[in-house]
Order: C-alpha cells, then structure tokens, then sequence
C-alpha cells in the first residue's frame, strides 16, 4: 500500500524493539534437531519468522504460542514432511540453514521461496555441502533446491567469503548427520549458532584467535602486532554434537533499531532502546554512529542465553563523513541503506566500499539507495562495490520505491521525516518482512 510520509524533525523518547530474527530462526530451526523441547522468548511476529515456524511444523515440531514465548516440541524421530516441497517464502535465512539440515539428514526435500528469493545465489551454500557428500540439485544456482539427504563425511572447510548462512548451515549438516566438522573465519560473522548450540547442546568449541603485541626482531624497543595463526575463528562439532533442549532469551533486534537510532542521530535527538541484543558481531552500527558524531551510551548490560544485551541511548549531534570499507563493511552489511541516508544529512562526501553482497539481497540494495537518493536531490554515485554520498542539507520531498525491499522501505521512511516537504512510498506492506510495527514504533518517537 502507497503510504504518505510528512517530515518531523523532531525524535525523542523510549522503545523496546521486537526479538532479534536471526536468533529466531536459529532457534527454531534447531529445535528440528533436538531431544528436548526449545523455549524462545520475545519470538518476533514478522513475515520471515513466520516462514520459518511453518517449515519447522512440517518436520513433525508441535509449536506452542503465547503472548511472550514460542514452544517448540520435537518430535521423537524427525519425519519426512508430508509435503515435500517447503516454501521458504522470502527469507534466505530458512532457506539456507534447511538447505544443510536436510542435506545431513535420510530426507528428500525441495526448497523453493517467492521471486525474490528465488533470485538469490545458493551456490557458496550448494558447494561445500556438495563437498561434505551430500546431494543438491539446484536452478542454474538458485531456488528450487532439491535435497536428497544422506550421510555426510567429517569436514573442514575455510569460509571463502564472509557468510553467517552458510556457516550455520554446515552447523546443522554437521548436526543432522552426526559427522564431525570444523570451520575457520579470517573475517568474523555472525555468531548466534554457536552461541545458542552452546546454551541448549553440546559437543562444539569455539577458539577465537587473538593478537599480541610482541617485539619487533628488527627493533628489539619497538613492538608489532602479532597473530598466531593465519585465520580469526575456529569452530570444532564432534561426532556426538547434539541439541538437547532448553531456553532461548532472544534480545531486541539491533538490526531493525538502527533505523530508528539513524533518525535520533540526524534530528539530533535522543532516543533509548531497552533490551537491545549487543553480541560482538551486531554492534558496528554503534561504532558508526559514535564516528560520525553520535553520543551512545550503554547501560544495564547482561548476558542472557549467551547474547549480550542492554539499554542503548543515542544523542544525534552534527553528524559528519566516514569511510565505510572492510571488516567494518561487513559489519554494517544489513544497515548500509541507512548508513547511506545518515551520510546524505552529513558533512562531507562518504564513500562506501566492499558492499557488492548488497546487489544478492531482497534487491540490488546499492542501485536502490542510489536510485532514492537521487530522487530527494542528493548527489550520489554508484560504484560496482558500494556508493559515494555527498552530503548537503535542505533537501526536497519525494515519491520513492521500496523495491520490494524491507530494509530500503524503512531507510527512506526515515530519510522523509527531514526532507523539505511530504514524500511518499509505493509500497508500505514489505516493512512486515522484519518488523510489521515498524510505523507505529516510529510514530511514538516523534516529539
């Protein structure tokens, strides 16, 4: 549905967001796995988690909702689904992590999901899987995937590209078949299934390699930094790794709070986050807005289920140009639309590298935020890995598009509470994909 977007400057107050949907996912998916039943609180009510929890009830989960909580209860043998094609709608996350379930299992399954996700690249997913032994039979490198699951050999794979999907899903292959597996990251992603296998199973070890400083032969009174293996992250699975059952906290989603840190940060205003997931891997969004002349203060921070978490305030200020490239990239992965639409409220030119993943999302997420800032006046150009942003001020009102598009749709809502005059959005409806609350938790901000 069209949706009429009227500026106001004006963002202060106190929100709590829904449950974060990585970890729901993982949380669902792995109780297909488990001797016992998974308890997960604040599971999120959006379009994608709903996907999911429908693909777990057709491998024989019983699932039990109430207003805070999701109960999963395993079946005694995992069962063959009565139908076996399994609709994984929009969410590449279902999509994926089934892809390695299925595979480590005795089941044949074919995985298909709407026009958008059936554009979507499962080749870094099909290849290693392939490599374990197992069997995939894919659509010129997309959905539909069929599966016939079999047996899987111990594996040890390096990850070629940063990827917390294909990871989780060599987890779950690994899991399924009761193969042993161990996997290294030179560059750290997501860590939410190892976390959670490590709360409600057994049987994986985790090393993150660190570096040292350590002095420099050629200058015994100067010292360098040191790493002592060539890559960040190991991740061991036994043989006998297995889920047993238990609960699963599922913290606010960082990636959905971003959007309404931005408008804080340029309104220059305050707003407070209660409850938000704060793992390691998550906060870079943080980092940023500190860089660009954000305040951000932590409070209250616990660890429940193994996923840090606490009370997030962020004072806006004069927000400023910066870089964006690298680890720090592939950090911000999920938040670059919005990255992008604080950088057209800054001071100075920001030049994002290293997002090409961004064209494989929901849309080509770089040719949709270039083509929406050019529509509110912005001088941005497009790169064949990222964008360049020139920020100004005064900006007009426009109609954009969300491309089909949650996370550009919620971007640009953003970007039109500062923008000179009324704009408006073609398609209001995709912002369900993540977080169906999204306008109402907006509207509760604005002063």
């Amino acid at each position: 549905m069209k949706r009429e977007l009227v500026p106001n400057r004006n963002i202060n107050g106190e929100i709590t967001v829904p449950g974060d949907k990585s970890i729901a996912h993982r949380a669902a998916l792995l109780s297909i796995l488990s001797s016992g039943p998974v308890t997960a609180v604040n599971y999120p009510d959006n379009s994608d988690c709903r996907v999911t929890l429908e693909a777990v009830r057709k491998f024989g989960v019983e699932i039990e909702q109430n207003d805070n909580a999701v109960v999963f209860k395993p079946p005694h043998q995992i069962k063959l689904p009565d139908d076996t094609i399994i609709d994984c709608g929009n969410s590449a996350t279902t999509a994926r992590l089934l892809a390695g379930l299925v595979a480590g299992s005795t089941m044949e399954v074919i995985l298909s999901g709407d026009d958008f996700l059936s554009r979507r690249p499962m080749m870094r997913l099909v290849t290693p899987l392939k490599e374990m032994g197992a069997e995939l039979f894919d659509q010129e490198g997309c959905l539909p995937l069929k599966i016939k699951g079999k047996k899987l050999l111990p594996f040890e794979y390096r990850l070629p590209v940063p990827s917390a999907q294909v990871k989780s899903a060599l987890i779950l292959a690994a899991l399924a078949s009761r193969c042993s597996l161990l996997i290294r990251e030179d560059t750290l992603t997501r860590d939410h299934t190892e976390i959670m296998l490590g709360q409600i199973g057994e049987g994986i070890a985790v090393r993150e390699i660190k570096a040292s400083m350590v002095p420099d032969p050629k200058d015994p009174r100067k010292k360098k930094v040191f790493m002592p293996e060539d890559f960040k992250k190991e991740i061991k699975l036994t043989s006998g790794a297995r889920v047993k059952g238990g609960l699963v906290d599922i913290p606010g989603d960082i990636s959905t709070a971003a959007f309404f840190m931005a408008a804080a940060a340029i309104g220059r205003g305050t707003l407070t986050i209660k409850n938000l997931g704060l793992n390691p891997t998550r906060t870079a969004f943080l980092e940023h807005l500190k860089a660009i002349g954000c305040k951000v203060e932590i409070k209250d921070k616990t660890t429940l289920s193994g996923e840090a978490r606490g009370q997030v305030t962020v004072t806006g200020g004069t927000l400023k140009a910066r870089k964006v490239a690298g680890e720090t990239t592939v950090g911000l992965i999920d938040e670059i639309p919005v990255v992008a639409v604080m950088a057209a409220f800054a001071e100075g030119t920001t030049v994002i590298r290293d997002a090409r993943e961004l064209k494989v999302k929901e849309s080509d997420r770089l040719a949709a935020t270039a083509a929406n800032l050019q529509r509110m006046g912005v001088k941005c150009g497009l790169l064949d890995d990222g964008l360049v942003v020139e920020g100004t001020t005064e900006l007009p009102g426009a109609d954009f598009s969300s491309f089909g598009d949650h996370r550009i749709a919620m971007a640009f809502s953003i970007a039109a509470l500062f923008l000179e005059g009324p704009s408006s959005l073609d398609d209001d409806s995709v912002v369900a994909v993540s977080c169906p609350e999204f306008y109402n938790l907006l509207e509760s901000i604005k002063a």
